[in-house]
């Protein structure tokens, strides 16, 4: 309450309106002539004001509500810890007033005590407190519940915080904040109990209710905790399943959570759900209404449910909306122009257990692509770009063709595969859509490879450097203002490579490849190298026992097909190839020049060129070396095939095969150089340069090491070899500097002397698991760790023995 009227105050105080007894006062009505702020170092005068809710012009009424709501409007802003309103003047005119605020104190840091490295990091993301704030109690609370949050999501109860603020800063009003936390107990599950599935066991619904698990001694990796966010989802998950299976009525009619004495030392707590399954549903009737573009049979063959399945809701969705084959209802709107397309499916369950699905359809006009923009690319220039895309302006919308175009913006390695994300701006009026690709260009695609291994006892310590320049620039390098620091956007591929070993090992490489040749997209390519080997085996660099010295030197063109589909490519090389070996005349005969002209056809439909998700690889080659004067000659037939599948989220599963065949035209001039040899990967293979190396995790390779028939204790090589390969793998961590993608594998091959002695199923097996390491600046390391069932001839590599292999580059 506030006096009207009051008494000088003394000169040193401002006059303060204080409350005094309503009943010994009247009400008076001025009107507020001005009002003024002071106090504040941060916000404004008009701020303060406005935030007040006191308005010069205005009337206030005194005694009365008006100041103490003016007060409490600007406490509960929480920029104040104190707010104060004087009487600065009482005239004819009216009154001024003067608002005195003093401000919350400001963060310069908090820290989090009690608690892991890591879980500091994810908290520090969570937390809504930065560095120059004011530190309200709002802010200090949702702090402390975040906290309290997210260790009760990890399973902790009993979790305490307590914060601690202390004066850093008097001067600037600054203070350091520190929650001191204690995490409490982690409580696992012990038992989860079922009541009411009378169609399911209970060890399945355990497999079906999410991440919720009971705590088993061989879980030693997984987590076991409860979650009160795990056990919602978990819930949702096991309804699904039912729904997946047909029991669209099924629901949970109970549940609880009850703890178990202490067990161990350990807090633990059981789970327990009643479920009311009800009728299993099976398609009865589907009946299409609307539709004048596809028949209802050829609707009804793309939904995949005809009468007597039991009705699964998951494939329905999918196979209404989208699934991963893109061969969905609404696909098949949508690749010929329909976005407006929408469908509306209605269920009716009758005869108890059976269902009539009526899908009603409005199919609308179609749409055209009106413009086609593309945003993010820093470095890559627009017609690269936008020679990748598959949607043009002025043609039908197709939701495929975006689909397709994310794939092939993935593919050129230049851009971030989880930042490509295409926005549509739709005109619903003219029936018209605008297609907007943003990217994220901030990872580099250039690298420079340095690596080291062993190659054997043949070549000890291996030493190679490569420069890898993905997204070249040909035509800018006369401009110097592009040389930053290398002339790029273009999306060519130049790389230059040394390899050294400690025993006389040399290899150069030199190779340029333009993707688009003469503005189509068709590539070409240049490939050079030289590679050089001299010492005697076992002896050091300088002996002259042995030399091998070969030059090779390619061309290659390639066309992207429309035949079958516009994934396929066809690739003609043409290979000049010197060999020069002392020391192996007996097996290699000395010297050989070959010339050979190559025919691949070649189908990629994978997603992303460094671990793919989804898609496969297949290709089928001949080679032809002809039989000319002063050349020697062979031919080759090869196919190579690879299957990726998700399994579940990020989980993939990739399996594929190989096979190879070397043959003569005739008897004479026969090259006994390209044979086929298993083992190794290219860091170890790369030094046997006289061989065709066939990259097999498991056994070591080169020398000595190789899967090759062998003649009087000698590896000579293989005319046919086959081989098999497995291997699930597990992005860990995908960031812009690192993706870490641990897996496990299975291969077996092996190479045969003839075909007469071809057996697919005689194969060298090799099991293990490793990890795949990409980093922008190195590009992408392969680290294996095989353990072999099947030994070799050569000594030191015997069965049941772990190896272990190191490579440079991507086996997709």
């Amino acid at each position: 309450m506030l006096h009207a009227q009051s008494a000088p105050d003394p000169p040193e105080e401002k006059p303060v309106f204080r409350p005094g007894n309503p009943m010994e006062m009247q009400p008076r009505l001025f009107e507020l002539v001005e009002v003024t702020a002071t106090g504040s170092h941060f916000y404004s005068q008009t701020f303060i004001v406005n935030a007040s809710n006191l308005t010069v012009g205005g009337n206030i009424r005194i005694p009365g509500d008006d100041i103490s709501q003016a007060v409490k409007r600007l406490y509960n802003t929480g920029l104040f810890s104190d707010v104060k309103i004087y009487k600065r003047e009482v005239g004819r005119d009216g009154i001024i007033l003067d608002i005195e605020v003093t401000e919350q104190p400001r963060l310069e840091r908090y820290t989090i005590e009690g608690v892991r490295r890591s879980q500091r990091r994810d908290l520090e993301k969570k937390i809504p407190l930065s560095r120059g704030f004011a530190v309200t109690e709002s802010a200090k609370a949702q702090s402390e519940k975040t906290i309290l949050r997210y260790f009760e999501n990890r399973g902790y109860r009993g979790t305490t915080v307590e914060t601690v603020a202390s004066e850093t800063d008097t001067l600037r009003n600054r203070i350091s904040l520190t929650f001191n936390v204690d995490r409490g107990e982690r409580i696992q599950i012990r038992t989860i109990e079922f009541e009411g599935n009378e169609s399911f066991s209970d060890r399945r619904l355990r497999k079906n209710i999410g991440d919720i698990k009971r705590d088993r001694w061989w879980r030693v990796f997984s987590r076991q905790t409860y979650s009160t966010e795990e056990f919602a989802e978990g819930k949702e998950e096991l309804l699904a399943f039912y729904r997946e299976n047909g029991f669209l009525d099924a629901r949970i009619t109970e549940d609880s959570v009850f703890v178990y004495s202490r067990r161990r030392d350990k807090q633990s707590i059981g789970v327990y759900l009643n479920i009311d399954e009800g009728p299993q549903y099976r398609v009865r009737n589907i009946e299409w209404e609307g539709n004048t573009v596809y028949t209802g049979e050829q609707l009804s063959a793309a939904l995949d449910m005809a009468t007597g399945d039991v009705f699964n809701e998951r494939k329905f969705e999918e196979n209404l909306r989208q699934n991963r084959h893109e061969n969905d209802v609404t696909s098949m709107y949508h690749n010929i122009g329909y976005l407006f397309f929408n469908v509306q499916p209605e269920f009716e369950r009758v005869e108890g257990d059976s269902l009539d699905i009526t899908l009603f359809m409005i199919e609308d006009d179609i749409a055209t692509v009106r413009m086609v923009e593309f945003m993010g690319n820093t470095k890559t220039h627009d017609d690269v770009v936008r020679r990748t895309l598959r949607n043009l302006p002025g043609s039908r919308y197709n939701r495929s063709a975006i689909i397709r175009s994310i794939r092939e913006l993935a593919q050129l390695g230049y851009f971030n595969p989880e930042a490509i994300q295409p926005d549509l701006d739709v005109d619903y009026e003219d029936k018209e859509v605008d297609i907007i690709y943003y990217l994220d260009e901030s990872m580099s695609t250039d690298n420079f490879e340095f690596s080291g291994g062993y190659g054997g006892r043949q070549f000890g310590l291996i030493l190679a450097a490569r420069v890898n320049f993905n997204n070249f620039s040909a035509r800018n390098i006369f401009n110097g203002s592009a040389w930053r620091p290398l002339p790029s956007g273009d999306g060519q591929r130049l790389s230059m490579g040394v390899q050294l070993t400690g025993r006389g090992y040399q290899h150069f490489s030199f190779g340029f490849q333009e993707p688009w040749f003469m503005g189509r997209p068709n590539s070409f390519g240049i490939n050079l190298s030289y590679s050089l080997f001299s010492g005697g085996r076992g002896t050091f660099f300088g002996s002259s026992t042995t030399r091998q010295e070969m030059f090779s030197g390619s061309i290659a063109y390639g066309r992207r097909l429309n035949w079958p589909d516009d994934y396929f490519r066809h690739v003609t090389r043409l290979r000049y190839q010197y060999f020069d070996v002392t020391g192996f005349e007996r097996l290699l005969g000395g010297q050989a020049s070959i010339i050979s002209i190559s025919q691949e056809l070649q189908r990629n439909s994978t997603d992303n060129p460094i671990s793919p998700n989804v898609g496969s690889r297949f290709s089928i080659s001949g080679e032809a070396a002809p039989n000319l004067p002063g050349f020697s000659q062979y031919f080759k037939l090869g196919m190579d095939y690879q299957y990726h599948i998700p399994v579940v989220g990020k989980l993939v599963a990739t399996y594929g095969m190989e096979f190879g065949y070397m043959s003569w035209f005739s008897k004479s001039n026969r090259s006994q150089f390209q044979r086929f040899y298993l083992g190794g990967t290219p860091l170890q293979q790369q030094q046997v340069f006289t061989r065709e190396n066939i990259d097999m995790r498991g056994y070591p390779g080169g020398f000595e090491g190789s899967i090759s028939p062998y003649r009087d204790g000698e590896e000579i090589g293989g005319t046919v070899y086959n081989k098999y390969m497995a291997e699930l793998r597990y992005p860990l961590v995908s960031t812009e500097q690192v993706q870490l993608i641990p897996y496990a594998f299975l291969e077996a091959g092996n190479a045969f002397l003839g075909y007469k002695e071809f057996d697919p199923f005689n194969v060298k097996r090799a099991a293990g698991f490793g990890a795949r390491i990409f980093m922008p600046i190195l590009g992408l390391i392969d680290l294996s760790y095989g353990y072999r069932f099947d030994g070799l001839e050569t000594p030191g590599v015997n069965a049941n023995e772990w190896q272990f292999l190191f490579n440079i580059g991507a086996p997709f």
